[in-house]
């Protein structure tokens, strides 16, 4: 009888959690849960969980990023940040880049400890993210490189992972969030190269000039690199078949672009927001196969809503929804008894509950700081 009321309480708070019934207290209670169980998954070198990309310094980073911005905001008077942050610091490269050499990405795993620093607020950091800073902006491509000799418009202004040339709009949206908490001057020329990298990433031909993304439906969607796209291809009205938009790539870009500074009336940021009003949703991610991604999906979709300031958005059927609320409420239906979140389709190793609960924990983070104003 005990068990069937449980169940009978479960679901109500499911139902509840699904209607979008959430309020900060709420938010704060899940973010509370995912913390306990991120601190203890941590390895004695500071390093958290045991899959294989337990030991890269952007896991690591990933994790002490949503530690640093939970309502508890832990510091390193905390000693589980305290031997992640030891952990990461050893590995700082010559080059300024932070990253266990044998595993590279030097560009991603980089991006994610400069974030993890930056938000732990520590002046004591200040020549080591000085350092970081450098190795970034090295990683931007110009006009003189690209991954294949003839597409050097494809790839200039993009960042890649690091040790390779080839530019993707996902490891140039986590580089210039990085950029961004560096304070990077706004007359960079970073910004400006990188804008129009991510322009050609866009099924938007006002603004697109790349020859493999014309002939679309114009739907404002974006993909992961200029005529590719990690879901594959979508056949458009005009019979053509070109790279298929989705979620991820599509908020990454809609948050890098306002960090460069460019304004919410721009043609390529109108078309993208009407790409989220026709394809806005918390269960699953628009345009990608079922599962895939799905927990990155929810972190950018929250950094990209917090970047242009919105709190509710009307949709192209008229619905009105509040983006923070709707967000709480599907991962608090999601969050596991022990705190932990896990994705069952474990592309991008998101069958890691330590990744998943670190994207999800820092999601909710966001939510919460959204549903207190």
């Amino acid at each position: 009888m005990r068990r069937i009321v449980m169940l009978v309480i479960a679901c109500a708070f499911a139902f509840s959690a699904r209607a979008g019934e959430v309020d900060a207290a709420a938010a704060k209670a899940a973010a509370d849960k995912a913390t306990d169980f991120l601190l203890k998954q941590q390895n004695e070198d500071g390093t958290f969980g045991k899959s294989p990309g337990a030991k890269a310094t952007g896991v690591v980073g990933l994790v002490v990023k949503a530690l640093a911005s939970s309502p508890r905001k832990l510091r390193e008077t905390d000693p589980v940040v305290a031997k992640a942050v030891k952990y990461m610091l050893s590995l700082q490269q010559p080059s300024g880049a932070i990253v266990l050499p044998a595993m590279g990405l030097e560009n991603y795993n980089t991006s994610c400890v400069v974030l993890a620093l930056v938000a732990l607020e520590n002046p004591a950091y200040k020549e080591i993210l000085a350092k970081a800073k450098k190795s970034l902006l090295s990683n931007q491509l110009d006009e003189e490189q690209g991954y294949k000799k003839d597409e050097h418009t494809r790839a200039y202004g993009g960042f890649g992972y690091g040790n390779s040339k080839r530019p993707d709009l996902s490891n140039t949206a986590f580089s210039l969030e990085a950029l961004k908490a560096l304070g990077l001057e706004e007359n960079s020329p970073a910004w400006k190269n990188a804008t129009l990298f991510i322009k050609r990433c866009q099924d938007n031909e006002e603004t697109n000039d790349v020859a493999e993304m014309k002939g679309g439906d114009n739907t404002g969607g974006f993909v992961y690199l200029p005529g590719d796209s990690e879901q594959g291809k979508v056949k458009t009205r005009s019979g053509k078949e070109l790279p298929k938009p989705y979620g991820n790539m599509t908020y990454q870009a809609v948050k890098s672009l306002i960090y460069a500074g460019v304004k919410k009336d721009d043609p390529a940021l109108q078309a993208a927001f009407k790409w989220i009003k026709n394809n806005y949703s918390v269960k699953e991610q628009p345009g990608a196969a079922p599962g895939q991604g799905y927990y990155y999906y929810l972190i950018v979709f929250a950094k990209a809503f917090t970047a242009t300031g919105m709190t509710d958005l009307e949709l192209a059927d008229g619905r009105k929804v509040n983006w923070a609320k709707d967000l709480a409420a599907q991962l608090i239906s999601l969050q596991k008894d022990d705190g932990s979140f896990v994705n069952t389709a474990d592309r991008w190793w998101e069958s890691d509950p330590v990744l998943t609960t670190a994207y999800a924990l820092d999601a909710i983070n966001l939510c919460y700081e959204a549903l207190k104003k």
